[in-house]
């Protein structure tokens, strides 16, 4: 099999370059502000948030956007280029990820034509962030496992429950949410699917300390009612909107960018070994 460029592609990793090149600086040593916790979380949001809109402005936040949402319909390869060569740069990553490469294709697909206008554009620039509210205390890697509840109260859904390890929870706008309608079904039919504002009265957002020393974070949801409008796909097809979702993740979040050789040897450097006794 031959791994290398075709023509085309190294044209494409040519020009994905030659930009980065003019607007972001090259990694010199393994960075020591990359992610929230280690520069203070308010000062890597906004860098974050600059940086994604400097993509945006460019035309480079939205590769594998459909045109008609604002994107380039870039294929899955010249994605995956495109994130090799922005990892050898020094810019904020891990915020957006979710939001566009999760959230913003099942909205897409789901979503009525004014929620696709109202949501998308700001998800693209940066200007809103987006969640994944899936996993659960009793439910993580099986997600037909959880347990939060929602209660159709006329027009609204009233949910209750705990959503754990929500990956920038702390400073989402909005968030996708699988919840538990009918508990009488089989666990894999009794789901049904919303998008949620994460503002929204009852919704408690907290740290769970790790053994690393970093947290992630927990989302509580105390009689939180939620727009039946804002039920992405029907009463049931959570399991189904979920698919899409997860499938999607495989391609956002599936190929992270690597430590380069700099980053491995700052690290080797500031490695302590200890002797056997």
């Amino acid at each position: 099999m031959d791994f290398n460029d075709s023509k085309e592609q190294a044209e494409f990793r040519a020009e994905c370059r030659s930009w980065l090149e003019q607007n972001a600086e090259l990694k010199t040593a393994a960075p020591k502000d990359k992610r929230e916790g280690m520069v203070g979380e308010e000062a890597f949001l906004d860098s974050a948030k600059e940086w994604q809109r400097k993509k945006f402005d460019a035309g480079w936040a939205m590769l594998h956007w459909p045109k008609e949402y604002g994107g380039i319909a870039a294929s899955a390869i010249e994605r995956i280029i495109w994130g090799q060569e922005e990892s050898k740069f020094s810019v904020p990553r891990g915020i957006y990820e979710i939001g566009l490469g999760m959230a913003g294709p099942v909205m897409m697909q789901y979503a009525s034509e004014e929620q696709k206008a109202r949501y998308l554009p700001p998800m693209a620039e940066g200007k809103e962030i987006w969640c994944q509210l899936f996993s659960e205390p009793s439910a993580g890697s099986d997600v037909a496992g959880l347990r939060s509840k929602a209660v159709q109260d006329g027009d609204k859904w009233i949910v209750n429950g705990q959503k754990v390890w929500t990956s920038g929870a702390q400073f989402c706008d909005y968030g996708i949410l699988v919840v538990r309608h009918d508990a009488n079904l089989d666990k894999h039919k009794g789901l049904t699917f919303f998008f949620v504002d994460m503002k929204s009265p009852g919704i408690t957002v907290k740290p769970i300390k790790q053994i690393t020393g970093q947290s992630g974070s927990g989302s509580g949801f105390n009689d939180v009612r939620i727009p039946d409008t804002q039920r992405l796909g029907n009463e049931g097809d959570g399991w189904k909107v979920s698919l899409t979702t997860l499938m999607n993740e495989r391609l956002a979040v599936g190929d992270p960018a690597g430590l380069d050789f700099d980053e491995i040897f700052e690290i080797t450097r500031d490695l302590e070994v200890m002797e056997n006794l």
